[in-house]
């Protein structure tokens, strides 16, 4: 009998460019944010959310598809950085893994966007831009019981809603 191979499961959005361009054009707003917030490793104020946001846009080579730099992408991430929910995962000198993929026990790869590892827990967070959706608590649920099992530690997990702003803990 020989072993049958592992099966490669991929997620994608479900998107079309023929049925909705402009969905298109907000997935690729909400991609270059999550890249921002990836090189942002502490929060000091406006020029450094300035500096990631034309970091990723260096990255992904465009313009930021025609949006506009100060409404659409420095001041959402900015007044969500200022919510004093979500200023201790952005402190300097704390210690934080961003984009981080972990597999699960079926062998499906998770991305998580940050890890605040402190002294009491490990904060798991999932930024979100656009409205909320009852399936992003669940994925960031998936998310605290992966890094759990990971670390060992006591978990709590967070939804980051860049464009309300909001923090959403997850129970």
């Amino acid at each position: 009998m020989t072993a049958r191979p592992p099966e490669i499961k991929i997620h994608t959005h479900h998107i079309s460019l023929v049925e909705d361009p402009e969905r298109i054009r907000s997935a690729h707003r909400g991609e270059l944010i999550h890249l921002a917030l990836y090189f942002l490793d502490h929060f000091t104020g406006r020029k450094g959310i300035e500096r990631a946001v034309l970091q990723a846009l260096s990255l992904q080579g465009g313009d930021g598809g025609g949006w506009e730099m100060e409404k659409d992408y420095l001041r959402p991430i900015f007044r969500a950085l200022s919510l004093p929910q979500a200023r201790p995962w952005f402190e300097e000198g704390g210690t934080n893994l961003r984009e981080i993929e972990v597999v699960d026990a079926r062998g499906e790869l998770h991305r998580i966007d940050r890890l605040v590892i402190g002294q009491e827990a490990v904060d798991v967070i999932d930024y979100k831009v656009g409205h909320r959706e009852e399936e992003h608590l669940v994925q960031v649920a998936l998310y605290k019981g992966l890094v759990e099992a990971i670390f060992r530690r006591p978990t709590r997990g967070y939804l980051l809603y860049i464009d309300e702003p909001a923090v959403v803990a997850v129970p």
